[in-house]
């Protein structure tokens, strides 16, 4: 019998020793994930689609604060890293590769992705993962996320 961790937590904290809530889920995906993946290669033509199988096992936001090894879902475990990490906001400008970018909507993190370069015209370039789907690097509003309201974040010590 084997047995399927779908509720477990890892013991992540954030730098004032905070638990993070998240979720360890190592359920298979579902048939229809390549499929998805395809029709989203097919419409982010210019990303660079990042050969990598679905996963639930992480999600952006454990991407981008866990080094891939938890799904981090509610937008107030965001914000309690990002003030208890001492990130600090980055004019777009000024944005470096390893600087952070959240996407929000009404206020709340919908989306996140890592910094891995900048083009002069189109600005940061971001390594993020799409949902349950796969990593991609792309340009920021070049993704199925709303980039009406992105911020750059910072850690500088």
């Amino acid at each position: 019998m084997h047995l399927i961790l779908r509720s477990a937590e890892l013991d992540l904290h954030t730098k004032r020793q905070k638990q993070i809530k998240n979720l360890l889920d190592w359920l298979p995906m579902h048939f229809g994930a390549n499929l998805q993946i395809a029709d989203l290669k097919t419409k982010y033509r210019r990303a660079s689609h990042r050969p990598i199988n679905p996963s639930r096992k992480y999600n952006c936001h454990g991407l981008t604060f866990a080094a891939r090894r938890t799904w981090i879902e509610e937008p107030t475990e965001i914000k309690k890293i990002i003030e208890d990490d001492e990130y600090v906001e980055v004019r777009r400008e000024q944005v470096l590769p390893g600087d952070v970018v959240v996407y929000y909507v009404g206020g709340d993190a919908e989306h996140s992705g890592i910094v891995v370069g900048r083009d002069d015209f189109a600005g940061p370039l971001v390594l993020s993962k799409w949902g349950t789907l796969h990593e991609v690097i792309h340009f920021v509003p070049e993704c199925p996320y709303d980039a009406g309201n992105v911020v750059f974040y910072r850690i500088l010590s």
